[in-house]
Formats: C-alpha cells, structure tokens, sequence
C-alpha cells in the first residue's frame, strides 16, 4: 500500500485595515459580519479591534490536522482564549465540552508552548470537494480577565485521497468518518443480513428524511435522532462523500475491551438515512485505545493490537504501519537515530521510545512534600490495512505518554569562602519550571523578588530543556544579621546559616520546600589582657582581638559603657587597639575575696560577651593586696570602730544580722557590703591580754547560718587593738565656753524641686505639661521632693511640714489641710500619710537628697458640707542637714538646730 497522500498548506494573513483581505470569497464574505456565539449568547464582533500578527504563532497541516502553536513567551501573564468561526460569522469559545464534540484540541507542547490540533472534518471548517479544507481561528489575549487584542488567522490545508473507512484517536475525542457513496450492484455483493436485521425495526419506524444512529450496547440497542446526539455531546456530520461520528471517550454509550491485553474504548452504532423508498445504512462503529502504556527505568513502550477486531469483521489481507511524534510520522532513519524501535507481530504492535528522547519532555511534580519529575512524549501511531468488507482503513492515534513519578533527591554544594566571610550555596538541580519564592533565613522570611541587602539571589539554567540543569545560588555574608555567631572556645567562632527555600512549580502552584543548615567556623585572635594595681586603685590594659566588634564589656555584671563609668567615677579609654580601666580598690563592683596577714586582697572581673547572646567570650581578672588600716580604728580612750566586709564567698549573707562575740552587739550601720561596729574595750565580750610591753584587746566579728544558730559561724573576723603600755599620753585640756549655735548664712545653689509620680515604684514621673493631674477621691497620691545640682553626700533633706490648699497661694488659710505636722504624720488625717524609702537607682544618685510620701486624694469642703470642685495645690516646707540622722523623723527632734544648714521652703 503506498503512501502517496497528496498535502498541500497555505496560510492566508487577514488584516482589518482593508489592505490584505481573505482571498476565498465564501469566508471574506462573512468577515463584516463576526458574530460570537459561547452556549447560546451572541454578540457581535468588532472588527476594528482586530490586529493581525503572526509572530507569536506558527501553522501547520500534520495530515488531517490543522495544527497551531502559540508562543508560551508571548503569552505568559496573560489570560488568553481560542474561538472558531463558522460560515455564517458566527464565533464558538473552544471549551473542553465543546472542544470533544467539535474535534478540537488544546494541549502544550515539550516546551510548554500551547498546541492548539483541529480536525480537517471539525465543526466550523469550510469543506470543499472533500479535499480543501479552511479553518478561521481567533486568538484573544490580555490581561485582567480583558481581552484587548484580538488576531485572526484564516488556515487552508488539502488531503486527499481518503480511505474507505478513517479512524482518528485523538487525546480527548475519538472520531470516524466513512464514505457513504451507494456502490454498484456486483454479482458477488452480499448483504450483511445480520446487521440489518438488528437495524431494520429502528429504520423502519424512523421518520423520514433525517439521520438517525442506532448504539449497540450490551443487552440492546438505543437510537436517537442527530439532533438528540448533539445533545449528548456527540458529533455527527456530514459531507459530500463521507459521514463522521465523533465523541468523547466515556459516553454512556461507550465500552471499554480489551484485545490482546490492551483496553480500547469502543462504540458499536450504526448510521441511517431513510426516505419512503430506501434506507442508506452506514456502520460507524469505532474503537480507539485507551492504554497500553508501560515503563521501565530506561524505556517507554506503547502496545496496541495490530487487528481491532471490535470493528473489523472480516480477513485482513495486508497492512501497514508507522509511527511518530507530536503527530508527525517519522521515516527510519530518523527513527534510528533516536533510538526509536517499532515492533509487530501477529497480535500486536509496540512501540518503545527511550525516557529522555529529544521529542518529550519532562516536566515537575510535588509528591509529599518531595521534588520529583515525569517524562511525557506525544506518541502518533498511523495504521492502514485493507479487508473485504471496506477495502482501505486508516486509524491515527495520538497518545501521550507520562512516566510515573521519579522522585529527585536535591543537591545542595556549600561553595562559601570563609576568607571572604561569605556564605556561598548551591541548591539544584531543578527543571526550568522551577521558581524560588522566598528563603527563610534563621527566623526571617524574604522574598526573593525584593532587593534585599542581606543575602544575594542568583539562578543558572543550561539551554538544554530537557535536562535536570536550574540552580539557585544564595550567597549571605556572614556578618549578616540571619547569622547566628557563637564563640565556641579555644579561639573559634562558629557561624551558623539555617536556611528554607520554599520553591514553586509553575504554572501549577505546586508548593515544597527544602531545609539546610550549613556551619563554618573560623579562628580568631582573641583580646590579651595585664594588670595591676597602686595604693587606691586598680588598672586593667585590654589588647583587642580580631572581631572586638561583636563582644561588649562587662564589668561583673554591669554593663560598662563610657557614660556608665563617668557616673561611677572610673576611668575608661580606647585608642582603638587598646582599652584601659581604672577604678578604685573600693568600688562597688570590687569583690572582697579574703583578709589576711597580707591585707585586703580585692579582685574585680572584666569579661567580654557576645552581644547577641550574652555568652561569656573571656574573662579578665585583676586580684590585689591593699592594707586593712582604714578597717579597724583603735582610739586611745579604748573605743573601737571596725569595719567587716562582706568576702565573695559569703555574698548572699545579711550584715545587718553580724554580731560580736556578745551577741547583743549588732552593727551600728551596715549595707550590702559591709557592717560597722562601734565599741569599747571593755564590753562586747572583748577580751584583754598581755603580750611583753603591749595590751591587746580582742574580739571577733562572726555571723552564723539563721537555719543553724548553735553550729559554728560560716563567717569570722578576728580584730585586735595593741597599746603599748609604757606610753603616756600627754592631753592638753582647756576649758572653752562655746557659742550657741546659729545660723550663718551663705552662698550657693540651693534648689528644690516637689513631683508627682505616676506609680509606687516612682519610676515614671508626670512631666510639667502633664499638670494639672486629674484625680479621683481616695486615689493614692506619690510625692517626691528632692534636692537639684548637690554633690555633698553627707546633706540629707528632711520634710517639716506639708499641706494642702486650695489656691496657689500657699500662705492661704481658707481652706487648708496639713499632711505632715515637724516632720511627722498629721494626727487630724483619718487615712495616715505614708514614707517610701528611697534607694540608690540610674535616676537616685544620693538617696539622701529625696524624701518620698504618699496620700490619698481628698476634696475640700465648704461650711455647709458641700464640696468644693477645683485643684488642688500641695506645699512642703524642708531642712537639710550636714550628716546623716539616725532614727525616724518623729517628733521632729531628728533635726536639732546645731545641724541646721538652711531652710527653704516649696
């Protein structure tokens, strides 16, 4: 059988500009006159939006198929959509319903490209004498769900001879068509009795005058009319010498056998046309497959049987096939050389194509979180064979092939460059489908299609499409903010990069993402510290190490920065490659480590910590002897002042709760840090003893676990004072009477100010706009006094008086209400006034220079009772003294006039 198909194509350009018009008369006819028809709406067509371009698209005849490729490039971001246009003007939306009854096919290509196939017998083709065949397309694109261009292409391809019976398998639609010329009575004709004999009760109850089709289905038949075949989404046409059935491959009338082992979809009807005098009987029955796909690791092979033995009915006398790709039959040159094999045998055909030829493509997939990828190919396979009931049968089948999934484990490379300080990684390998969204980096997400000054984004894809060959490189310095930095000990720095790319396949929207965590550690040089110390204070001489700028001083536990060591009275320099600390031996962040026959030995630590995570980096410590002279005072009337010093061991002890060997002596004054003993030799359980020419009096400081009182004391300092007992002490004594006391006035600032704040804890106070403060009845009230721009330690200011008025004038009697009466707690107030305590804070420097109270808000009255509404004013009259006063305010004895220095009120 020889295969001497004549094709013939032509593309004729339609432009609406009147310059280049459509050279067949019947379809230029219809161009003024556009009318699109989707389900039963029409509009009309404008044709002055028409734009004539053919550079996104390519045509093409492929046997009996009209074939248009349109450019993915071109289309990408757009909504696009494919109309048919009729002979009468009419324009039909390419849905997949309407797509399957029609004989048209919208797919995409081994690139992604969109393949749009129609069929020379579709719905909307111009036929002439079975052997031209033109098709007007449109294409509109645009964007937002608008379509604002529109393009016309007019196709014209020619085939011909056909054969007797043509079956046409493609991937959504299965389609026969036979010619349905009356032949010539022969002496040798037979008539296939059986058939009619199944047909004739239909055909001879029919109407006249219109084609009807009879289904053969398992355990009867069904008949309807052409029109209620439409209606079922079946397509049946005619044209000058052949009649076609199309349909879908899961009708109701459809039955899937299989022969030879492979499935075929399979309609049994025939097709009749009765007039009064005689019924034209066609048999349509067509079969198509469905499968017959199977897989190796390497290899695709595609089986079919080489006789469709569900529509042929009689003996095969010879046959011939050939196979292709993307509709196209390949000679076997072309098939050796990609390796492409057909094989047939009695039963069947096979075809086997390797998994990676150069006619398919592999495209990406999502399973469970995992990468992974399939092959497809468009396998075509033409076969022709001649029996005695049709003489020449053609069946083309168009079938794509798809491997399962083939799961991709991804490659990450870590290319950084420790001595670039740049993380460098690669993460492949993807097919070009593939598009990176965003990276989370340590605990911070980013979009990857932002500039973004942290990391930097790059991917790679080689040409060859059809290859694993997309890479994304991610490149992050390390100083970067999304790096975790750790000092891990012995001169190593660990830098830690958590990464997730989270990654797209498109077009799907198909989401997965992949987690890395790379590590690399780099030695540094670390900062070299000396000390030493003088009679009062102590000095450390830090050199820098290499990455000083990620590691903060600490001195203990405080920060040290240079405003924090000026309010402490430290001196801290950098010159930039060295930092040198002075403080003094008595400091608050000196710890007391012993006291011994050397001394005093006091240390203070220096530490450097990452400043990120506050980890220690190194510590430095300075550790010096100094004399305990100012620690023990022996006077010559035998009175005895000693200092105890709370010891580093025993930091979280009370001093207040220290004792001499008479339990009952308790220090006089203690703080955090130390505890003052006053005392005379002769009480306090000292003890006196002689020692050649001295007189020694000893005692001890002790303090004893509260939970264990009768064991021995955790903490003990032994004191002793000698007198030499022949020296003599010669005391000049004259008697003086001595003024009284007065007060001298003299110059200086003295300044007063009286605030209110916003809670107990006086941590937050109203600011000057903030007055008048709006309060209700029984709210309570913080005042705080305090004395501005003193540096004298030892002036302590104390509250007189306090009153209330209700008028600025503070002299003013009418009305006013007294708060604190000589220092004390007005007796006439039902709800007391209370004292805060002040301590020591960034904002208290001298707690003895504020004083704190609180009360509670009241309203003055007038003398029926009524209350009076308005503000409030509050005034405090104070003293300052020159040395601390021991006990409380009250009575006011506290205060003696020989220690006044000055009064103010405010």
């Amino acid at each position: 059988m020889s295969d001497d198909y004549d094709r013939k194509f032509q593309i004729t350009n339609v432009t609406m500009n009147g310059e280049t018009m459509i050279q067949e008369s019947d379809v230029n006819a219809v161009i003024n006159n556009v009318k699109v028809v989707n389900n039963v709406d029409s509009t009309m067509y404008d044709r002055s939006q028409c734009v004539m371009y053919t550079g996104f698209l390519k045509t093409e005849c492929r046997d009996s198929v009209f074939w248009v490729g349109l450019n993915k490039d071109f289309l990408a971001g757009k909504f696009w959509q494919i109309n048919v246009m009729d002979l009468s003007g009419y324009l039909f939306h390419v849905t997949p319903s309407f797509a399957s009854m029609c004989g048209y096919t919208i797919a995409m290509d081994s690139r992604n490209n969109i393949e749009f196939r129609a069929s020379v017998l579709s719905c909307c083709v111009h036929t002439v004498d079975d052997e031209q065949f033109n098709l007007t397309v449109q294409i509109q694109v645009g964007t937002d769900q608008v379509m604002a261009s529109t393009y016309i292409q007019v196709l014209s391809c020619m085939y011909s001879p056909w054969a007797a019976r043509e079956i046409f398998c493609e991937e959504n639609y299965m389609q026969v068509s036979v010619q349905r010329k009356i032949p010539l009575i022969e002496e040798d004709y037979a008539q296939d009795a059986e058939d009619w004999s199944s047909v004739l009760p239909e055909a001879a109850s029919a109407e006249s005058g219109i084609w009807q089709v009879v289904f053969h289905i398992p355990g009867g038949k069904r008949s309807m009319t052409v029109k209620e075949a439409h209606q079922m989404n079946y397509g049946i046409n005619t044209t000058v010498s052949r009649i076609l059935l199309r349909a879908p491959y899961h009708t109701n009338e459809a039955q899937v056998v299989l022969v030879q082992g492979v499935p075929l979809s399979v309609i049994r009807s025939s097709t009749f046309y009765k007039q009064h005098w005689m019924i034209l009987l066609i048999d349509t029955a067509i079969a198509c497959p469905i499968d017959g796909i199977t897989f190796t690791d390497h290899t695709i092979m595609w089986t079919v049987p080489r006789i469709f033995t569900p529509i042929v009915t009689s003996a095969v006398h010879q046959d011939n096939t050939s196979m292709g790709v993307n509709g196209i039959k390949l000679d076997p040159t072309r098939m050796a050389e990609r390796n492409y094999t057909l094989d047939k045998n009695d039963t069947v055909l096979a075809i086997r194509v390797p998994i990676g030829g150069q006619d398919g493509y592999y495209k990406s997939y999502v399973r469970d979180e995992q990468y992974g990828i399939k092959y497809s190919i468009n396998l075509f396979l033409e076969h022709m064979w001649e029996d005695e009931a049709w003489g020449l049968n053609k069946i083309n089948v168009i079938h794509p092939a798809t491997t399962p999934f083939i799961p991709q484990p991804l490659v990450l490379t870590d290319e950084s460059v420790p001595d670039q300080w740049l993380f460098n990684v690669t993460l492949g390998n993807f097919l070009p489908d593939v598009e990176l969204d965003k990276l989370t980096l340590g605990s911070q997400s980013f979009p990857v299609d932002e500039p973004n000054q942290m990391f930097h984004v790059y991917n790679w894809t080689i040409s060859n499409e059809t290859a694993l060959n997309k890479i994304f490189i991610l490149e992050v310095p390390m100083e970067s903010p999304v790096v975790d930095r750790k000092y891990i000990g012995d001169g190593v720095e660990q830098y830690t990069l958590d990464i997730i790319y989270t990654l797209t396949v498109v077009p799907e929207n198909m989401i997965f993402t992949h987690v890395a965590h790379l590590i690399h550690k780099h030695k540094i040089v670390l900062p070299v510290a000396n000390g030493f110390c003088d009679e009062e204070n102590m000095t450390l001489i830090v050199t820098h190490g290499t990455l000083d700028q990620y590691w903060i001083p600490f001195l203990g536990n405080v920060l040290l920065t240079p405003h924090s060591a000026e309010q402490s009275g430290y001196i801290l320099r950098d010159n930039g490659t060295h930092l040198i600390l002075v403080i003094p031996h008595d400091a608050a962040e000196v710890v007391h480590e012993s006291i011994n026959q050397q001394g005093l030995r006091n240390r203070f630590d220096f530490r450097l910590k990452d400043n990120k995570t506050l980890d220690v980096l190194t510590n430095f410590s300075v550790s010096c002897s100094f004399s305990t002279a100012d620690l023990i005072t022996c006077f010559p009337n035998g009175r005895m002042i000693i200092t105890a010093l709370k010891l580093e061991a025993l930091l979280g002890i009370d001093t207040g709760k220290m004792m001499l060997r008479d339990e009952t002596c308790r220090p006089k004054e203690s703080d955090a840090f130390k505890a003052i003993f006053e005392f005379s030799a002769n009480s306090c359980g000292t003890s006196r003893r002689f020692e050649k020419d001295y007189m020694i009096y000893e005692n001890e400081v002790v303090y004893f676990k509260e939970s264990q009182p009768a064991s021995d004391p955790i903490y003990r300092l032994a004191i002793s004072c000698h007198y030499h007992v022949n020296d003599s002490l010669h005391i000049q004594f004259e008697p003086q009477v001595n003024p009284q006391p007065t007060v001298v006035p003299g110059y200086g600032p003295i300044v007063l100010v009286m605030q209110l704040a916003k809670d107990v804890l006086y941590s937050n106070l109203y600011e000057d706009g903030d007055y008048p403060v709006v309060k209700y009845l029984s709210d309570p009230l913080y005042f705080e006094v305090q004395l501005l721009h003193n540096e004298d330690p030892q002036i302590e200011l104390f509250l007189q008086d306090c009153w209330a008025t209700a008028s600025p004038d503070r002299e003013s009697h009418f009305p006013q209400w007294s708060i604190i009466v000589k220092s004390c707690e007005s007796k006439a107030d039902l709800q007391m006034t209370i004292f805060h305590p002040v301590t020591s804070n960034e904002r208290v420097r001298y707690p003895t220079h504020f004083k704190r109270f609180e009360v509670q808000m009241f309203a003055f009255t007038s003398g029926n009772l009524n209350t009076l509404l308005g503000q409030v004013y509050f005034h405090c009259s104070v003293v300052l003294c020159k040395e601390p006063v021991n006990g409380l305010l009250c009575p006011g004895q506290c205060v003696p006039g020989k220690q006044r220095m000055g009064k103010m009120s405010n």
